[in-house]
């Protein structure tokens, strides 16, 4: 949607002028305070650390730019969690080549791209404004609040507010003569013309089900050599991490076992990717006889749940079985969550398009997961879905990447938990 707008030019050169301005800054206070002129010249043994200090730099600022394009992301959590991991894995860089490297300019470069950054964003938030003119009688968005929005209503052609920066018309009611003129002036003077779908989805991280057709599932279908590599970086953090999982994993399964009767690790089966079943795993959080009378979703306070139930599904805990998952090609670490089989017939029938979340392995942290939380019966799943089938159309590296950031503050804020 941004990009048809006649500020989404200026932000995209702000965005390249600030972050120009603060690199020309750093590269000033690196040959000013520390030690890497001499005659006139850069130090020769400082060549790799500056180098890399720009390099990174730079994909920083590529990062958080392409971040902006998805909502929710111009946010303090995301700025500093980005320029903290450029930072350590250029620190990791620099030790692992056993080159020169001053710990006084990295701390700088740490604390300087942390400030710069998140005063961009603290502008954007600040004077970033788009005003739009919204056609009423469409889907319903003129009565809510969106960051950086201002929503002006109006109900006739003639009566547009003057100044705008594009109108906003749902294109699924039918139009009469004069609307169809009226968005064929705005074409023709240059006024960008945004649908409500694109409005919501680019503003909301949704997708609008109730306007779904067969045309517009078709459009999922995407060639991208993404999803190769998603699984290539799926194996390699699930082993890396092993180290750190495995044994939280030992010590919980233990502490569960001796809390309650029954197996500590509990398996159900799952629907997954291209609707193929498969064995979940989990560290059990309900007592042993928590389905005796059928599957059913969990309630806030449920009875079943355990004391050590409640702690590990707060903190997503009796999720790291689910790494074997991972490893065996049955998940993901990012995806939609995988449901049950006998509510996914449920689902199927009652909820049009479900199956499109297929399209992709399952996870075990998602955008609606982090966007949503726990749901429970068809009307929350339908809202869930909406946030699902948005991720399954716009799954990159960099909404992934956005996720995980997100999922840390899931996690510890253990939102969402039941």
């Amino acid at each position: 949607m941004k990009e048809k707008l006649r500020k989404h030019n200026f932000s995209i050169f702000f965005a390249f002028v600030w972050s120009l301005g603060g690199l020309v800054l750093l590269s000033w206070i690196a040959l000013t305070f520390f030690p890497f002129i001499e005659s006139e010249r850069i130090v020769q043994k400082a060549g790799p650390l500056l180098s890399g200090a720009a390099v990174f730099y730079i994909i920083m600022a590529l990062l958080l730019a392409r971040l902006r394009t998805f909502p929710y992301a111009n946010k303090p959590l995301v700025v500093n969690f980005v320029v903290t991991i450029t930072g350590s894995i250029l620190f990791m860089a620099l030790a692992a080549a056993r080159v020169y490297f001053s710990l006084g300019f990295l701390a700088t470069y740490f604390i300087f791209t942390n400030i710069w950054f998140s005063l961009e964003a603290f502008l954007r938030a600040r004077f970033s404004l788009y005003i739009l003119a919204v056609v009423r009688g469409g889907y319903p968005i003129e009565t809510k609040t969106f960051q950086n929005l201002k929503l002006v209503p109006f109900d006739a052609p003639d009566t547009l507010p003057s100044s705008v920066d594009g109108v906003v018309l749902d294109f699924e009611k039918e139009l009469s003569k004069d609307w169809i003129d009226f968005v064929a002036k705005c074409v023709m003077e240059g006024i960008p013309v945004i649908s409500s779908d694109d409005f919501v989805e680019t503003q909301t991280g949704t997708i609008i089900l109730a306007n779904m057709t067969t045309a517009r599932s078709i459009s999922f279908q995407k060639a991208s050599l993404y999803p190769v590599l998603k699984r290539f970086l799926d194996l390699l953090l699930a082993v890396c991490f092993s180290p750190l999982w495995v044994p939280i994993l030992i010590i919980t399964a233990i502490a569960v076992k001796l809390e309650s009767p029954g197996p500590a690790i509990f398996s159900q089966k799952r629907v997954g990717r291209r609707g193929k079943a498969f064995t979940i795993y989990k560290i059990r959080s309900m007592r042993s006889d928590s389905e005796k009378h059928g599957a059913a979703f969990a309630s806030v306070g449920d009875a079943r749940v355990t004391r050590i139930g409640a702690f590990i599904r707060k903190f997503r805990i009796d999720e790291f079985p689910q790494f074997f998952n991972i490893i065996r090609g049955d998940m993901s670490l990012i995806g939609p969550r995988p449901e049950q089989v006998s509510f996914v017939d449920k689902f199927n029938e009652d909820i049009p398009y479900y199956q499109l979340r297929h399209m992709v392995r399952p996870g075990i942290t998602g955008w609606a997961q982090i966007t949503q939380g726990y749901a429970a019966g068809t009307d929350e799943t339908a809202v869930k879905l909406a946030h699902d089938l948005y991720y399954v159309k716009h799954l990159s590296f960099v909404l992934d990447f956005l996720i995980t950031i997100r999922t840390i503050g899931t996690i510890l804020t253990g939102f969402g938990s039941r």
